[in-house]
């Protein structure tokens, strides 16, 4: 049985009383002192790094950063900092050629602080480390690494996507749910940012980008302005950084998929978000792949409706910057897109009450069980109505 990760605050006061560090004791009752010295300097041994590496390894950090002794300290001090409420430096003697150090006052030593209830950003929940060396200019948060991948041009193998109709795309019979009527929802941990509707094949989620994808729809990010977390919003800025041209969404007859063209890394799942998956589903960068299948979707639809099955999963959660899902609550992640495509709740809806309001429902809801694809279905449940095909926007 894997034992539970401690809490940093009292873990570090347990070191303290040890004596095993070398220059990590107290100074006075409510003072101790913590070993600071750079790791490029020649006399830096084993020693100095001891107390930054123990935290390494009961986080479990040591697995991914096994050899790497600025990335142990950086990890600590992130961690440290961010515990203002329990702990305060009071003198920052990291500069002392003799006896590098920082002195920390304990303004608070009950145990098992960090309830959850607190509203701070507690810097252990996260499994990347987003808090970068504002002084090293060679070192990249995991999750935000640039990968030197010659860019295939994206439509290549978008070739079938000519020039895309406005005209239809804003002419849509608002009874009649588009196959490409998306509801993309954007939220900064608790916070929802945006909630907003595209209809259109081809989708981009940027920030900042000054040269938009061709053919797309695009939809910024939000900027943090309105967070009145400040570490909050130092985190979600530095993801947002590396963002850049983001994300193509692209909806398909078959499906909806994905293409990461940037840096940041992003998870996405169609599964409960609330349940931790054994391998989170981490996008490739420059390559398309599958967030949702149509075909999947309309098995378990026909399943739901026959009580053979539970609800169908069509909602798309993508993460960016983090791993997801991890188990951890939905609203302690940074940024969360939510994408709904509109004709699959339709048709969830109308299965979840079948025949309660209308004749056009129970037909709908007769029909479900007698096409194999979502495109069938489309099509006999809207015979006279507009082309529900990807035919519609070109």
């Amino acid at each position: 049985i894997r034992n539970p990760k401690p809490q940093f605050a009292d873990w570090l006061i347990e070191q303290v009383w040890t004596g095993q560090y070398a220059g990590l004791y107290f100074v006075d009752n409510n003072k101790f002192r913590v070993p600071w010295k750079h790791i490029s300097r020649k006399d830096c041994c084993e020693d100095d790094s001891k107390i930054f590496r123990a935290w390494a390894v009961v986080s479990g950090k040591i697995n991914t950063h096994p050899n790497d002794k600025a990335k142990w300290k950086t990890n600590f001090r992130c961690v440290l900092n961010n515990l203002t409420k329990r702990f305060m430096m009071v003198e920052d003697h990291s500069k002392d050629s003799d006896d590098p150090h920082k002195v920390y006052l304990i303004i608070n030593n009950e145990s098992n602080y960090g309830s959850p209830h607190i509203e701070e950003i507690a810097v252990e929940d996260y499994d990347i480390d987003i808090h970068s060396s504002l002084t090293s200019t060679d070192y990249t948060p995991p999750g935000m690494e640039v990968h030197h991948v010659v860019k295939c041009d994206l439509f290549d193998d978008l070739s079938h996507l000519p020039t895309v109709n406005q005209d239809a795309l804003l002419n849509l019979p608002a009874a009649q749910p588009s196959l490409c009527d998306l509801e993309i929802t954007i939220s900064y941990r608790r916070r929802e940012m945006l909630k907003t509707q595209v209809s259109g094949p081809l989708v981009q989620l940027h920030y900042q980008c000054d040269v938009p994808e061709p053919n797309a729809q695009t939809l910024c990010f939000p900027s943090t302005d309105g967070l009145l977390d400040h570490k909050q919003i130092e985190y979600t800025n530095r993801i947002l950084g590396s963002v850049q041209r983001g994300l193509l969404l692209e909806v398909r007859n078959t499906g909806i998929y994905g293409y990461r063209q940037d840096k940041c890394h992003v998870f996405s799942s169609t599964s409960d978000p609330r349940e931790a998956h054994p391998e989170p589903r981490k996008m490739p960068q420059n390559e398309m792949v599958q967030l949702l299948s149509f075909d999947k979707y309309m098995t378990d639809l026909i399943a739901f409706k026959e009580n053979r099955g539970g609800s169908p999963d069509y909602t798309i959660h993508m993460c960016f910057g983090e791993k997801f899902p991890d188990g951890k609550p939905l609203e302690k992640k940074l940024i969360i897109v939510k994408v709904v495509p509109l004709i699959c709740r339709h048709f969830h809806e109308v299965a979840q009450g079948e025949g309660a309001s209308s004749l056009q429902n129970d037909n709908i809801s007769l029909q479900i069980s007698h096409h194999n694809s979502l495109m069938e279905l489309i099509s006999a449940t809207w015979p006279d109505g507009p082309e529900h095909t990807m035919g519609q926007y070109f």
